[in-house]
């Protein structure tokens, strides 16, 4: 099974990026819904897991009840993700989100280490330092995933 994975497109980070960013998840996650692919939403709530003003972006398309949270980079971090992707019988991972030098990269290559098939949609991430992330983008590569 395949989902799309939205990864951390909340209030408190979506004025880091361009405006185009949360247009193009939106537009991921509403061609995912026509197609039937489930959507999971994991959102950031810090190490100190304070959920106050750790919302999804007002303006993103939130269409599941799929929503997760996490207090570190990874979102496999979060054991009731994990165990949900094996439930759902997920092989393919597609992902949008921020920030792709961080929280995208670290969850994208946990899940290539454990056996996802994984797909960057790069119009809808987000990187803040792009001349950092590019060194994880060709990481990612290596790894196998595609973009």
């Amino acid at each position: 099974m395949e989902i799309l994975l939205v990864i951390d497109i909340q209030q408190k980070y979506i004025g880091f990026y361009k405006d185009e960013l949360l247009d193009a998840a939106n537009s991921r996650i509403d061609e995912a819904k026509k197609q039937s692919i489930p959507i999971v939403y994991i959102r950031n709530i810090g190490v100190l897991g304070n959920i106050d003003g750790y919302e999804l972006a007002s303006e993103l398309h939130v269409e599941s009840e799929l929503i997760f949270t996490k207090r570190f980079p990874d979102a496999f971090t979060n054991k009731e993700f994990a165990h949900k992707l094996k439930e759902m019988n997920v092989d393919t991972i597609n992902v949008v989100g921020v920030d792709g030098r961080c929280c995208v990269f670290q969850t994208v290559m946990r899940a290539v280490k454990q056996g996802y098939k994984v797909k960057l949609y790069l119009d809808a991430i987000g990187a803040r330092q792009s001349k950092f992330y590019a060194k994880e983008l060709e990481e990612m590569k290596a790894a196998g995933v595609e973009c």
